[in-house]
């Protein structure tokens, strides 16, 4: 037992060995000295963590943290201290009284006031601990609310206390837009009051001291002080005005709702002003910050302007000052900065986006406006070495531009068509360009991230099409002129084809050739993108043509590679440039895919004649036919080892691009018919096909699952085709003789290895669950069922006795699951059929095998995941889709004698006992297995069995209850406990409510005595313990016996009122998205136990401050107001209702929450 009290250095001492430990056992000892003497009573951090005698409250371990500020200059005690007292207002704000609260809030501020030289991460966590204290008291303490006022005796005093005014008004309002899990209406409520209230003052008092300080050119004003005054206007100005903003990225896209209060500041030309000045007269960080605020500005909603003229003014000065940035020296100056540079990229691409072309079109400056952001472009273009992040942002605000430019008056229109024209030409010319940088290492590789390209490449597109003949006119002729360049080069290299790789000769030819496959690279990029941007019913036919000009490019480009790779030295090649290369192509495919490929091509005539010209294509099946052959060789492997990653990145993007093929109805019908498709699914498993081959289990999931989603997309084409029957006979083939040596081996016979025959089925089982995805129907399943399930389902039996922790038998599960689920109702058989008996007999099988091996396997700290509850997740899924599938009747197996039933039932008993509760909700993958299939038994089974282990039923329901409260916990396992947890109450309250009714009707009369069920005015009330005890005494003569569920659950009560607890504590104190399903199991609980309930109400309400106690007593009263002692759907939505309510008022309240006085029930553990 540690001692009770404990002096401040002794306090200092823990606290710097906890921030800066010698080893970590004396950080754990510091963690507990500190925890003991200064305690958190977070049931979330340490629920049996011991605390010191004269430490009993939150109020009074917040007492020893101030003490601690107080009297300690020791920078570790003091963030201690700090960081203490914030755990302690965030958990327990309730249980301070008003006065301790502005007593509290007043110390800090006067802590920060005579301590403005502590360190910056000091004053940081000191700022936030007051704007937590401030957002948590905002709605019940006027007093927290004038903020600009309480901090006057900070801009009283020199720099520095300013500077720290400053920075906490900054923290409240970053502090006021967070949106935490926590009572999230509450926090809104308050950051609304905060805004309507505070903000505006805020930024005003902002602007005023950056205004006073630009204008007093006898104030040395550092630039310290003017960067925290920015951050505070930048904080006012992101602020989430009306609560819609999902995530940080949004406000790209979005304009600042401010409201009608800020008009004012954004109709004077102060704002402006200032902040154009601040740009221009500060160097940087201060001038990013302006910057950064202009951003802001100039995406200010269009309606907050009281007339059309005072907008037209805003925007009109906007535009005077881009030209003025743009066009005078100072103003270049000040863009050479990357950071200036990238904001104001940003802010113009904000800009337009925010006020429409029309009214910017309008403005006498806009030619001069749009004639220099054309030159600013053009120059911003190249400057990928420095600030490749802003080009998006230049191609977002011109692809804007061109997408409204339907909007804008006729002459506006012509000059933004001959200004798209040179934008990208620029384009094009700065990509080829940066070529040659990144092969020197001067910056990143665009090509890498394909997906941030293809992004980018969308925006060019569209304003590539806006003059489009002219724009594809520049393309092309930069292409055939790289084109010549590629052909001139393959000469010479063919020329040196016999010399050595390291002569001269060679390495520059390879690096040459390097550089100008990069830059077609690019090129089949863009081209295709240009491809993929057609508008299906705007398109003309001029532009048709320019398409099928570009794809005759783009063909003829492929035709060489190919004829190029079948000959090229292997020094020549370089693996990077291989996946590049064959990227685009694929994507070129993809995109011609989704413009002329479609249900509807008989419009794309120009397209497919300058395609039957050159290439004598005539059709989207011959183009479909030409994409198969021609990316068919992706799939294959050179055998180089050096060029696996790339290969392998090659190959999912190949299987991508036939997955979406084979996704269209049209097209998978046209692939089908392919001679190249026929003789693909014909040999399938092609020994060119490297990523075919099993080996070491690849660490990327995407390669890893390569394999499988090939045979997928082969399957979705197999079966394309109504009558398939042969073809599928054929495509099994190869599997049916690799299966049958195993078969012969497992026998004893035939020259396989035991690895080798690992090999071959782990091969085979992914191949087959891939397989097994695409069947969606039931002659398809029946076909396959035919084929594997007599012949080989002993050997998936075999294999997982043999290897039951391998990757093999995780392959042959994953299979099986998918085998076994009944999705689209596929797996039918007729009525005579025993197969749906025998499915689940081999299923039985299956899991009897695995669960045995599970409960005998000892597994090692920190490996638990891959040596057991892997092997438990994929057991309760296999176990939750046969109990659902609906294609067995599991009463013949008790009927009969057959214990295939109770085995899964016994094994799986064994495995939830042998799995700690705080591991299934900890494992998120096993959680969501463990509830699923615990849905599923208890919405027919449980019921169905004879009696259940009370170890079993007391962990089932612990679990269920722990992962309700787990704050972190996924809400679709949330979600399925709740649904169990209604279907177990339902069925007990539903068996009493029968055998009610049974027994009134022999009476004929209701027993006032019987305290089964007693109506006094409007509100039932079950006493269902009367009901048991009388049906003891009787011995069952006249009633019948009680279900054994029913007596256990009404002999332990003390699991209602667990998950009780439970759940109304998540409906009345957090905000879960999942809120009706966990309103749905409430009223059966409150109905078996309405004694506990009226109990734990009377409780909440009177640990309440007194004056929320009159609100919240109406709140819960309303709660069971109308609502019956039935479980009709009609009696259930009522109840929902009165949840949601009672849940909407407790929102507007500051309430504390009542826990249950101990979790150790009876039968809970």
């Amino acid at each position: 037992m540690m001692s009770t009290s404990v002096d401040i250095h002794t306090l200092e001492q823990y606290c710097q060995t906890l921030y800066n430990p010698p080893n970590s056992e004396s950080r754990a000892e510091a963690e507990k000295f500190l925890d003991y003497h200064c305690p958190t009573f977070s049931n979330a951090a340490r629920p049996n963590a011991e605390h010191a005698p004269h430490v009993t409250s939150p109020i009074q371990s917040a007492l020893l943290c101030r003490s601690l500020l107080e009297n300690s200059v020791n920078p570790y005690a003091v963030m201690f201290a700090t960081s203490r007292l914030k755990s302690l207002v965030e958990d327990h704000f309730t249980s301070f009284t008003s006065a301790e609260q502005h007593g509290l809030r007043s110390f800090v501020l006067q802590h920060i006031y005579q301590h403005p030289d502590s360190q910056p991460f000091i004053l940081a966590a000191q700022a936030q601990l007051f704007s937590i204290i401030t957002k948590l008291g905002w709605l019940e303490n006027e007093e927290f609310r004038p903020l600009v006022d309480n901090m006057q005796v900070f801009f009283q005093q020199n720099e520095e206390h300013r500077v720290i005014g400053i920075k906490l008004l900054s923290a409240v309002a970053t502090e006021m837009n967070f949106q935490g899990t926590r009572n999230a209406p509450k926090s809104r409520k308050a950051a609304v009051g905060f805004r309507d209230a505070q903000l505006l003052p805020m930024f005003q008092c902002g602007l005023n001291m950056i205004r006073s300080v630009l204008q007093n050119s006898n104030e040395n004003a550092s630039g310290k002080l003017k960067e925290s005054i920015l951050q505070l206007m930048k904080a006012c100005l992101t602020f989430d005005f009306i609560g819609a903003l999902p995530d940080e990225s949004s406000d790209e896209s979005g304009s600042i709702q401010a409201p009608t209060s800020w008009r004012v500041v954004f109709e004077e030309q102060v704002y402006l002003n200032v902040l154009w000045e601040c740009f221009r007269s500060s160097s940087p960080p201060v001038s990013v910050l302006a910057m950064e605020c202009l951003s802001q500005a100039a995406s200010i909603r269009r309606s907050i302007f009281s007339t059309e003229d005072s907008r037209h003014v805003y925007v009109q000065r906007m535009m005077q000052e881009i030209i003025l940035i743009l066009t005078t020296e100072v103003g270049q100056r000040k863009l050479q900065d990357v950071g200036n540079f990238h904001e104001f990229c940003r802010m113009l691409s904000r800009f337009n986006n925010t006020f429409q072309l029309t009214e910017i079109c309008e403005r006498k400056e806009f030619e001069q406006w749009i004639s220099a952001i054309s030159e600013f472009t053009s120059r911003g273009f190249h400057s990928w070495k420095w600030s490749p992040n802003s080009v998006p942002y230049l191609l977002a605000f011109w692809s804007k531009v061109a997408s409204s430019i339907a909007s804008a008056s006729q002459r506006s229109a012509e000059y933004i068509m001959t200004v798209t024209v040179d934008i990208s030409r620029s384009y094009l010319v700065s990509r080829l360009e940066c070529v040659r940088a990144v092969m020197d290492g001067e910056v990143d590789d665009p090509l890498e991230s394909e997906e941030e390209l293809i992004s980018t490449l969308e925006k060019f597109a569209t304003i590539a099409r806006v003059k489009y003949v002219e724009s594809g006119r520049i393309i092309l002729s930069k292409f055939e002129e790289t084109n010549g360049s590629y052909q001139r080069l393959i000469q010479q290299a063919s020329s040196l084809a016999g010399a050595s790789a390291g002569a001269r000769g060679s390495v520059d030819i390879k690096e040459q050739l390097l550089v100008v496959e990069m830059q077609l690279t690019w090129m089949v990029y863009i081209m295709s993108a240009c491809i993929g941007a057609r508008e299906p019913y705007q398109s003309t036919s001029v532009e048709d043509q320019m398409d099928g000009e570009m794809a005759c490019e783009i063909l003829g480009f492929i035709n060489r590679l190919q004829h190029w790779a079948s000959q090229r030295p292997v020094y020549l090649a370089s693996a990077d440039a291989h996946l590049y290369i064959q990227s685009a192509i694929l994507y070129f495919y993809t995109q011609f895919r989704s413009s002329y490929i479609s249900e509807d091509s008989s419009k794309t005539v120009k397209v497919y004649t300058q395609l039957s010209e050159r290439w004598g294509i005539n059709a989207p099946n011959q183009f479909l036919d030409v994409i198969v052959n021609t990316s068919l060789g992706n799939l294959r492997s050179s055998g180089n080892l050096e060029w696996k990653e790339q290969e392998d990145q090659l190959v999912i993007r190949t299987i991508r691009l036939y997955t979406n093929l084979a996704a269209g109805y049209s097209s998978v019908k046209h692939i089908r018919k392919l001679d190249s498709t026929k003789a693909l699914l014909k040999n399938h498993c092609s020994s060119d096909f490297r990523f075919l081959t099993p080996a070491k289990k690849s660490s990327n999931t995407a390669v890893a699952r390569s394999r499988m989603n090939y045979y997928t997309m082969l399957s979705r084409v197999l079966f394309a085709e109504e009558n398939a029957e042969a073809d599928f006979w054929r495509f099994v083939k190869p599997w049916e003789t690799l299966l049958n040596q195993v078969a012969l081996a497992f026998q004893g016979k035939g020259s396989l290895g035991e690895e080798e025959i690992r090999l071959i089925l782990l091969g085979i089982f992914k191949d087959l669950r891939g397989f097994a995805i695409s069947i969606t129907n039931r002659k398809q399943y029946n076909m396959f069922f035919e084929w594997f399930f007599t012949a080989y389902t002993p050997l998936a039996i075999r294999a997982i006795e043999i290897w039951p922790q391998d990757e093999l038998g995780i392959a042959i599960l994953r299979f099986w699951h998918e085998f076994v689920t009944n999705k689209s109702s596929r797996i039918t058989f007729d009525s005579s059929s025993p197969d749906g008996i025998l499915l689940f007999r081999q299923t039985s099988n299956i899991l009897s095998t695995l669960g045995q091996n599970l409960l005998g396997r000892s597994t090692n700290p920190g490996s638990q995941w891959s040596e057991r509850y892997k092997g438990i997740m994929l057991y309760f899924n296999i176990m939750s889709v046969s109990l659902s599938g609906k294609y067995a009747n599991f009463g013949v197996f008790k009927l009969y004698g057959d214990k295939a039933l109770e085995r899964v039932l016994d094994i799986f008993f064994q495995l939830m006992l042998a799995t700690p509760v705080e591991d299934v909700v900890s494992f998120p993958k096993l959680s969501q297995a463990y509830f699923s299939v615990l849905d599923v038994f208890a919405a027919e089974h449980m019921m169905g069995l004879s009696m259940m282990p009370p170890a079993v039923l007391g962990y089932m329901f612990r679990s269920l209850g722990e992962i309700v409260s787990l704050q972190s916990a996924d809400s679709n396992c949330c979600t399925l406990a709740c649904s169990a947890i209604d279907k177990i109450c339902s069925f007990v309250l539903n068996w009493f409510i029968k055998n009610k009714v049974r027994n009134d009707n022999e009476s004929n009369e209701v027993d006032p005595d019987s305290g089964m069920i007693d109506s006094l005015d409007s509100s039932l009330t079950l006493d269902l313990n009367a009901y048991l005890s009388a049906n003891k005494m009787s011995g069952g003569s006249d009633r019948q016996t009680a279900h054994w569920l029913v007596e256990y659950v009404m002999s332990n009560k003390e699991i209602l009122s667990f998950l009780f607890l439970a759940i109304f504590q998540v409906v009345a104190f957090e905000n879960r998205p999942n809120h009706w399903s966990l309103s749905r199991p409430l009223l059966g609980l409150i109905l078996l136990n309405r004694e506990f309930f009226v109990e734990y109400i009377n409780s909440l309400v009177q640990a309440q401050l007194p004056v929320h106690r009159e609100a919240l007593q109406k709140a819960v009263d309303g709660i069971l107001e109308g609502v019956e002692v039935n479980l009709s759907t009609q009696n259930r939505d009522r109840f929902t209702t009165n949840i949601t309510a009672f849940r909407r008022e407790c929102a507007q309240m500051t309430l504390m929450a009542v826990g249950q006085q101990s979790q150790d029930h009876h039968g809970m553990h």
